[in-house]
């Protein structure tokens, strides 16, 4: 099983990929920027989207879909979010991450949350 570091938005149970102090949030057993870590962090959406889209990650990686589903809700494409989720909880290949506050967490599980926090709120915003 891979293990990689994790960092979750504290307002939110979402990831990215990374192991650094808090001032500079990298990805940790990837290409560095391949998940749009830093500018996740920094809440540069569209950095954060080129810089997914462009790596080399496998479009089924859990933890870049999940990303790229934090990425597509904070720009107000939730529908294409919940799919991004979906999709990475679907995964066959979950493995644990470490939260931004120590905690190991399964894909899995990640990708659980965030579709437990979104789902009801954009099924409703959308009656």
């Amino acid at each position: 099983m891979r293990v990689s570091a994790v960092f979750i938005l504290a307002a939110a149970t979402l990831s990215a990929c990374a192991t650094a102090p808090k001032a500079q949030l990298v990805e940790n057993g990837y290409e560095r920027g391949a998940l749009g870590v830093a500018a996740i962090a920094r809440g540069d959406w569209q950095a954060a989207e080129e810089s997914i889209e462009k790596s080399r990650v496998a479009q089924s990686d859990p933890a870049r879909l999940i990303n790229l589903g934090k990425v597509y809700m904070e720009t107000d494409r939730p529908g294409m979010a919940l799919s991004a989720w979906r999709l990475a909880l679907a995964s066959p290949n979950h493995f644990m991450v470490e939260t931004a506050d120590g905690q190991w967490v399964s894909t899995k599980t990640v990708a659980e949350r965030a579709l437990a926090k979104h789902e009801g709120a954009v099924r409703s915003a959308t009656r």
